[in-house]
């Protein structure tokens, strides 16, 4: 007998708490905008000044060697949304495959832009830079 009244006990509840909505919601928000429901308001209190955007970077071989099936420089593309900055070697000196100047991306999110340093006068017997120039890309 009481095996059947705990038996029911149990039975009931499960079906009562089966009518219960406890399910998750998924809500994806912008930095400022809010979500309301009931007494429930959420804020995206995320400052755009301070959060890094999300840069997707591709590299890929700039200077290949053959003989030993290796790259031996690398270039980095950099890109957020339509915006792209190209970081490669743009004095390479290829009797020693070494790469004197690199060019740069740096990336300011305030500005939604890059900044690409690149070597204006390079003094090919000391192989260094003596001059560089900075051009904005994006913006």
């Amino acid at each position: 007998m009481y095996r059947l009244v705990f038996l029911s006990i149990i039975t009931g509840l499960i079906c009562w708490s089966g009518n219960i909505d406890i399910g998750a919601k998924e809500i994806t928000l912008n930095a400022g905008e809010t979500y309301r429901q009931g007494d429930l308001t959420v804020t995206c209190g995320c400052d755009q000044a301070s959060a890094d955007p999300t840069i997707l970077v591709l590299k890929d071989c700039q200077y290949w060697d053959d003989f030993t099936q290796n790259c031996l420089f690398e270039k980095t593309t950099n890109v957020y949304k339509n915006i792209e900055c190209i970081e490669e070697c743009q004095y390479w000196d290829k009797f020693n495959s070494t790469c004197h100047y690199r060019t740069t991306c740096t990336f300011y999110p305030s500005q939604k832009s890059f900044v690409k340093t690149t070597c204006e006068r390079f003094d090919d017997f000391k192989k260094t830079c003596l001059q560089t120039k900075d051009t904005r890309i994006g913006r």
